[in-house]
């Protein structure tokens, strides 16, 4: 499953079109998965009724939603569905994303593209990965709040015979399929040798780790999410000692987790994130409460968004689901903040979250009630 990282998020700010569309909406692993392909029908008809509203002629506007509404009956489309689904669409591009978390109906019609659904992605309280790794199988599973989808990218080896092929070994150890004496005794390989075999195995278990652990680091290089490991205790201990992924947590999964399935990863790794996730928060909070005293705190929207076009802020706190309407007039370093939404409008919250992560600022998406200085948002600047 392809998923936005960094760069994506780059070349979706950096969209130059005058007019853009996107749409978010729920979707269906399994069950009735063409309930997607009816959503996506009425929001494209609310999409083009917002393109005419924004001064687009009829045929402009059914034209730029072409490609789009080719989806609606594409039932190969529809059976290969994740639980959300984000379509980007202007005058020169479509693109889309299966996300690992529900999304509510939602199209937005604006200068530039509506990217707050996607910051489950790249908050630093939102979401965590497990690897699941035995010498039979590796999987990269993606963890949400809510659910859990594998993700498992192409450069990762499949397993331990993937990397070391069988007859790169084959001379020095005897190769079996049998029950371990580890934590899970559930099927992993055992490998027997002559001489120096056991020598031999630890090398090839550590040769098939590092090669596990170079295709995640390019998988994760533009992520801040923890890592957890699943597998037996050897593998997990030989693993922490060759591993160059920096947030790769203490506590893990013990056992054989061939057979789990990524809710269940999901269920046994939350509480470990989640732990992280809150010791985290409240370390910002304490950096906040420590800068709010060397004048490096902001509150007011537009001074934040200012910040974040400059590339000042360390730390943002954003209220969950919360919405300003206005322009930010980037040459003018000034903000127009409406009531309600305008045509024309953007979510400004959306857009300094979108370009304080450009700059490598760590977002947390809290309670109302939890914001700094009680509102929406709340920055920590690094100077």
């Amino acid at each position: 499953m392809r998923l936005p990282g960094r760069g994506e998020l780059e070349a979706l700010l950096a969209n130059a079109d005058d007019i853009t569309v996107s749409i978010y909406l729920p979707t269906q692993r399994t069950g009735d998965v063409q309930q997607g392909g009816i959503r996506l029908k009425n929001l494209l008809r609310e999409a083009e009724e917002k393109l005419l509203v924004a001064g687009l002629r009829q045929p402009e506007a059914e034209g730029m939603l072409e490609q789009a509404r080719a989806l609606v009956d594409d039932a190969l489309f529809w059976h290969h569905q994740s639980d959300g689904l984000a379509l980007f669409v202007s005058p020169e591009m479509l693109t889309y994303y299966r996300l690992p978390y529900r999304l509510d109906e939602t199209v937005v019609v604006a200068q530039r593209f509506y990217l707050s659904p996607l910051l489950p992605l790249f908050a630093a309280d939102g979401i965590h990965y497990v690897l699941a790794i035995s010498q039979n199988k590796v999987r990269l599973v993606q963890c949400g709040r809510d659910g859990a989808r594998e993700v498992t990218p192409d450069n990762l080896p499949g397993s331990m015979a993937d990397v070391l092929q069988y007859d790169d070994f084959g001379r020095n150890l005897q190769f079996r399929s049998g029950p371990s004496q580890g934590a899970a005794g559930r099927g992993t390989a055992m490998y027997h040798g002559h001489g120096e075999g056991k020598d031999v195995a630890k090398d090839n278990i550590v040769r098939y780790l590092r090669e596990v652990d170079q295709g995640l680091r390019e998988t994760l290089k533009d992520t801040q999410a923890p890592l957890i490991l699943a597998g037996v205790g050897y593998l997990r201990a030989l693993y922490g000692e060759v591993n160059t992924y920096p947030l790769l947590l203490p506590e893990g999964i013990d056992g054989n987790p061939d057979t789990l399935a990524p809710a269940e990863l999901h269920a046994r790794s939350r509480p470990m994130a989640e732990a992280y996730f809150a010791a985290e928060r409240q370390v910002a909070l304490t950096r906040f409460g420590e800068g709010k005293a060397r004048g490096l705190t902001l509150t007011r929207m537009e001074a934040i968004l200012t910040a974040a076009f400059d590339g000042r802020i360390a730390v943002l706190f954003v209220a969950l689901g919360i919405h300003v309407w206005g322009q930010y007039l980037v040459q003018e370093r000034h903000a127009e903040i409406h009531d309600a939404y305008e045509p024309g409008d953007e979510d400004l919250v959306d857009a300094a979250v979108a370009r304080a992560l450009l700059t490598g600022a760590a977002v947390y998406v809290v309670a109302a009630d939890q914001v700094p200085e009680g509102g929406p948002v709340a920055a920590l600047l690094r100077y």
